[in-house]
Protein backbone atom coordinates (compact mmCIF):
# COMPACT_ATOMS: atom_id res chain seq x y z
CA UNK A 1 0.00 0.00 0.00
CA UNK A 2 1.07 3.39 -0.92
CA UNK A 3 -0.02 7.21 -0.91
CA UNK A 4 0.54 8.50 -4.24
CA UNK A 5 -0.21 11.60 -6.61
CA UNK A 6 -2.73 10.05 -9.52
CA UNK A 7 -4.41 11.71 -12.61
CA UNK A 8 -8.28 11.74 -12.79
CA UNK A 9 -8.53 10.19 -15.85
CA UNK A 10 -6.55 7.63 -14.92
CA UNK A 11 -9.04 6.25 -12.24
CA UNK A 12 -12.28 4.28 -13.02
CA UNK A 13 -15.04 4.50 -11.54
CA UNK A 14 -17.22 2.50 -13.51
CA UNK A 15 -16.31 -1.17 -12.08
CA UNK A 16 -19.10 -1.76 -9.56
CA UNK A 17 -17.06 -0.15 -6.92
CA UNK A 18 -19.13 3.12 -6.30
CA UNK A 19 -20.35 1.90 -2.42
CA UNK A 20 -23.34 4.33 -2.33
CA UNK A 21 -27.16 4.41 -4.04
CA UNK A 22 -26.16 7.81 -5.59
CA UNK A 23 -24.37 11.00 -5.23
CA UNK A 24 -24.99 14.06 -3.20
CA UNK A 25 -24.90 17.14 -6.12
CA UNK A 26 -24.84 18.90 -2.84
CA UNK A 27 -21.89 17.42 -1.23
CA UNK A 28 -19.90 17.73 -4.52
CA UNK A 29 -20.61 21.40 -5.01
CA UNK A 30 -19.56 21.98 -1.17
CA UNK A 31 -16.46 20.06 -1.75
CA UNK A 32 -15.47 21.52 -4.55
CA UNK A 33 -15.64 24.94 -3.05
CA UNK A 34 -13.64 24.26 -0.42
CA UNK A 35 -10.87 22.89 -2.25
CA UNK A 36 -10.90 25.80 -4.61
CA UNK A 37 -9.84 27.85 -1.57
CA UNK A 38 -7.14 25.35 -0.53
CA UNK A 39 -8.77 23.15 1.72
CA UNK A 40 -7.06 19.80 1.61
CA UNK A 41 -8.56 16.23 2.02
CA UNK A 42 -8.01 13.15 2.69
CA UNK A 43 -6.83 11.06 0.27
CA UNK A 44 -9.43 8.59 -1.71
CA UNK A 45 -8.42 5.04 -1.94
CA UNK A 46 -8.05 2.95 -4.76
CA UNK A 47 -7.45 -0.63 -5.94
CA UNK A 48 -4.79 -1.14 -8.51
CA UNK A 49 -4.43 -4.72 -10.49
CA UNK A 50 -1.17 -4.06 -12.32
CA UNK A 51 -3.37 -2.31 -15.00
CA UNK A 52 -6.25 -0.54 -13.63
CA UNK A 53 -6.76 2.17 -10.45
CA UNK A 54 -10.20 1.22 -9.60
CA UNK A 55 -11.49 4.04 -7.44
CA UNK A 56 -13.30 2.41 -3.91
CA UNK A 57 -13.62 4.97 -1.60
CA UNK A 58 -13.63 9.10 -1.71
CA UNK A 59 -16.46 8.97 -5.09
CA UNK A 60 -17.56 13.18 -3.47
CA UNK A 61 -13.83 13.96 -3.28
CA UNK A 62 -13.28 12.27 -6.60
CA UNK A 63 -16.05 14.18 -8.23
CA UNK A 64 -15.11 17.78 -6.60
CA UNK A 65 -11.74 17.63 -7.10
CA UNK A 66 -12.61 17.20 -11.27
CA UNK A 67 -15.19 19.89 -10.71
CA UNK A 68 -12.64 22.05 -8.87
CA UNK A 69 -10.71 21.70 -11.97
CA UNK A 70 -7.75 19.14 -10.94
CA UNK A 71 -5.56 17.28 -12.78
CA UNK A 72 -4.51 14.89 -9.86
CA UNK A 73 -5.96 13.62 -6.44
CA UNK A 74 -3.56 11.97 -3.45
CA UNK A 75 -4.94 8.17 -3.41
CA UNK A 76 -4.55 5.60 -0.91
CA UNK A 77 -3.11 2.92 -3.78
CA UNK A 78 -3.77 -0.64 -2.64
CA UNK A 79 -3.18 -3.87 -5.08
CA UNK A 80 -5.85 -6.18 -6.29
CA UNK A 81 -8.36 -7.46 -8.51
CA UNK A 82 -11.38 -5.75 -9.41
CA UNK A 83 -13.20 -8.12 -6.96
CA UNK A 84 -11.21 -7.44 -3.82
CA UNK A 85 -11.64 -3.87 -4.99
CA UNK A 86 -15.50 -4.19 -5.14
CA UNK A 87 -15.26 -6.74 -1.51
CA UNK A 88 -13.00 -3.36 0.03
CA UNK A 89 -15.86 -0.74 -1.32
CA UNK A 90 -18.76 -2.67 0.90
CA UNK A 91 -18.05 -1.33 3.96
CA UNK A 92 -16.78 2.24 2.58
CA UNK A 93 -18.21 5.42 4.35
CA UNK A 94 -19.01 3.35 7.34
CA UNK A 95 -16.47 5.81 9.64
CA UNK A 96 -16.32 8.72 7.84
CA UNK A 97 -17.63 11.09 5.29
CA UNK A 98 -21.57 11.30 4.68
CA UNK A 99 -23.56 9.14 7.03
CA UNK A 100 -24.57 6.01 5.02
CA UNK A 101 -28.62 5.82 4.20
CA UNK A 102 -30.50 2.56 4.05
CA UNK A 103 -30.63 2.35 0.47
CA UNK A 104 -26.68 2.66 0.10
CA UNK A 105 -26.65 -0.36 3.16
CA UNK A 106 -29.28 -2.14 0.64
CA UNK A 107 -27.42 -1.59 -1.97
CA UNK A 108 -24.05 -3.30 -0.77
CA UNK A 109 -25.90 -6.03 0.36
CA UNK A 110 -26.86 -6.64 -3.10
CA UNK A 111 -23.90 -5.73 -4.80
CA UNK A 112 -22.70 -8.70 -2.39
CA UNK A 113 -25.66 -11.12 -3.12
CA UNK A 114 -26.28 -10.49 -6.76
CA UNK A 115 -22.88 -9.47 -8.33
CA UNK A 116 -20.96 -12.27 -10.01
CA UNK A 117 -17.70 -11.30 -9.19
CA UNK A 118 -18.41 -11.09 -5.52
CA UNK A 119 -21.48 -13.38 -5.07
CA UNK A 120 -19.28 -16.75 -3.88
CA UNK A 121 -16.23 -16.73 -1.37
CA UNK A 122 -12.78 -18.01 -2.26
CA UNK A 123 -14.12 -21.80 -2.64
CA UNK A 124 -16.85 -20.92 -4.98
CA UNK A 125 -19.71 -21.35 -2.01
CA UNK A 126 -22.51 -18.39 -1.82
CA UNK A 127 -21.39 -16.74 1.77
CA UNK A 128 -23.66 -16.69 4.48
CA UNK A 129 -26.06 -14.21 5.40
CA UNK A 130 -23.48 -13.54 8.71
CA UNK A 131 -20.39 -12.88 6.71
CA UNK A 132 -22.44 -11.09 4.07
CA UNK A 133 -23.38 -8.66 6.86
CA UNK A 134 -20.24 -8.59 8.24
CA UNK A 135 -18.63 -7.20 5.43
CA UNK A 136 -21.26 -4.94 4.24
CA UNK A 137 -21.39 -3.37 8.03
CA UNK A 138 -24.88 -3.76 8.37
CA UNK A 139 -27.41 -5.45 10.90
CA UNK A 140 -27.94 -9.23 9.92
CA UNK A 141 -31.57 -8.94 10.00
CA UNK A 142 -31.85 -6.43 7.29
CA UNK A 143 -29.20 -9.47 4.93
CA UNK A 144 -31.92 -11.91 5.81
CA UNK A 145 -35.01 -9.47 4.64
CA UNK A 146 -33.06 -8.95 1.57
CA UNK A 147 -32.38 -12.62 0.82
CA UNK A 148 -35.36 -13.78 1.64
CA UNK A 149 -36.58 -11.64 -0.97
CA UNK A 150 -34.38 -12.05 -3.49
CA UNK A 151 -35.16 -15.92 -3.19
CA UNK A 152 -38.96 -15.68 -3.53
CA UNK A 153 -38.54 -13.46 -6.95
CA UNK A 154 -36.24 -16.51 -8.14
CA UNK A 155 -38.45 -18.71 -7.22
CA UNK A 156 -41.28 -17.51 -9.40
CA UNK A 157 -39.32 -16.27 -11.93
CA UNK A 158 -37.66 -19.63 -13.08
CA UNK A 159 -39.37 -22.38 -10.80
CA UNK A 160 -37.81 -26.01 -10.54
CA UNK A 161 -39.71 -28.74 -12.26
CA UNK A 162 -41.31 -30.80 -10.36
CA UNK A 163 -41.20 -34.93 -10.52
CA UNK A 164 -44.55 -36.99 -9.86
CA UNK A 165 -45.69 -40.83 -10.57
CA UNK A 166 -48.41 -41.37 -13.13
CA UNK A 167 -51.01 -43.16 -12.46
CA UNK A 168 -49.70 -46.12 -14.51
CA UNK A 169 -46.54 -45.87 -12.54
CA UNK A 170 -43.90 -44.34 -14.44
CA UNK A 171 -42.02 -41.21 -13.50
CA UNK A 172 -42.79 -37.54 -15.12
CA UNK A 173 -41.79 -33.75 -14.56
CA UNK A 174 -43.91 -31.37 -14.52
CA UNK A 175 -43.18 -27.67 -15.56
CA UNK A 176 -44.03 -25.25 -12.85
CA UNK A 177 -43.06 -21.99 -14.55
CA UNK A 178 -46.75 -21.20 -15.98
CA UNK A 179 -48.79 -22.43 -13.01
CA UNK A 180 -51.22 -19.65 -11.69
CA UNK A 181 -49.78 -17.10 -14.26
CA UNK A 182 -52.78 -17.03 -15.83
CA UNK A 183 -55.30 -17.28 -13.06
CA UNK A 184 -57.49 -14.68 -12.24
CA UNK A 185 -58.19 -13.57 -8.69
CA UNK A 186 -61.43 -15.23 -6.93
CA UNK A 187 -64.46 -12.70 -6.71
CA UNK A 188 -65.59 -11.38 -3.44
CA UNK A 189 -68.32 -12.96 -1.13
CA UNK A 190 -71.23 -12.57 -2.38
CA UNK A 191 -70.29 -12.07 -6.07
CA UNK A 192 -70.47 -14.52 -8.56
CA UNK A 193 -68.88 -18.31 -8.01
CA UNK A 194 -65.29 -18.00 -9.95
CA UNK A 195 -65.90 -21.60 -10.64
CA UNK A 196 -70.10 -21.13 -11.68
CA UNK A 197 -69.15 -21.67 -15.29
CA UNK A 198 -66.60 -24.05 -14.71
CA UNK A 199 -68.78 -27.16 -13.81
CA UNK A 200 -67.09 -30.44 -13.59
CA UNK A 201 -69.40 -33.85 -13.81
CA UNK A 202 -67.51 -37.10 -12.59
CA UNK A 203 -63.95 -36.96 -13.37
CA UNK A 204 -64.67 -35.15 -16.79
CA UNK A 205 -61.88 -32.12 -16.77
CA UNK A 206 -63.42 -28.49 -16.06
CA UNK A 207 -63.78 -26.57 -19.79
CA UNK A 208 -64.05 -22.46 -19.17
CA UNK A 209 -67.36 -21.34 -20.12
CA UNK A 210 -68.43 -17.58 -20.57
CA UNK A 211 -71.83 -16.59 -19.43
CA UNK A 212 -73.25 -16.87 -23.09
CA UNK A 213 -71.65 -20.59 -23.80
CA UNK A 214 -73.32 -22.73 -20.79
CA UNK A 215 -72.27 -26.45 -21.02
CA UNK A 216 -74.74 -28.75 -23.39
CA UNK A 217 -75.33 -30.83 -19.80
CA UNK A 218 -78.77 -28.96 -19.15
CA UNK A 219 -78.22 -30.41 -15.36
CA UNK A 220 -74.72 -28.05 -14.97
CA UNK A 221 -76.31 -25.17 -17.48
CA UNK A 222 -79.09 -24.72 -14.99
CA UNK A 223 -76.84 -24.57 -12.07
CA UNK A 224 -74.05 -22.33 -14.16
CA UNK A 225 -77.20 -19.42 -14.93
CA UNK A 226 -78.22 -20.10 -11.14
CA UNK A 227 -75.15 -19.41 -9.77
CA UNK A 228 -74.54 -16.56 -12.74
CA UNK A 229 -77.38 -14.50 -12.61
CA UNK A 230 -79.87 -16.09 -9.41
CA UNK A 231 -82.98 -17.48 -8.96
CA UNK A 232 -85.12 -14.38 -9.48
CA UNK A 233 -83.95 -13.94 -13.23
CA UNK A 234 -83.97 -17.48 -13.25
CA UNK A 235 -87.46 -17.81 -12.63
CA UNK A 236 -88.35 -14.96 -15.08
CA UNK A 237 -86.30 -17.05 -17.81
CA UNK A 238 -88.11 -19.79 -17.70
CA UNK A 239 -91.94 -17.91 -18.13
CA UNK A 240 -90.12 -16.41 -21.37
CA UNK A 241 -88.62 -19.87 -22.19
CA UNK A 242 -92.09 -21.22 -22.14
CA UNK A 243 -93.80 -18.71 -24.07
CA UNK A 244 -90.73 -19.02 -26.61
CA UNK A 245 -91.22 -22.97 -26.60
CA UNK A 246 -95.38 -22.28 -27.57
CA UNK A 247 -94.51 -20.70 -30.49
CA UNK A 248 -92.28 -22.87 -31.56
CA UNK A 249 -94.96 -25.88 -31.11
CA UNK A 250 -97.28 -24.53 -33.08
Amino acid sequence: MTTEQLQLTDIKIDGGTQPREAISEETVAEYAEAIREGAKFPAVSVFCDGATHWLVDGFHRYHAHRRADKETIEAIVHQGTLRDAILHSLAANVDHGLRRTNADKRKAVMTMLTNELVATDADGNPWSNREVARRCAVSLDLVNRIRASLNESFSEEDPKPRSYTTKHGTKAVMKTGNINRNRKPQRKPGGIARNALMPTRGHSSPARKTALELPHDPHWAARGLLSAFGADFVRTLITELTNCMKGLDT
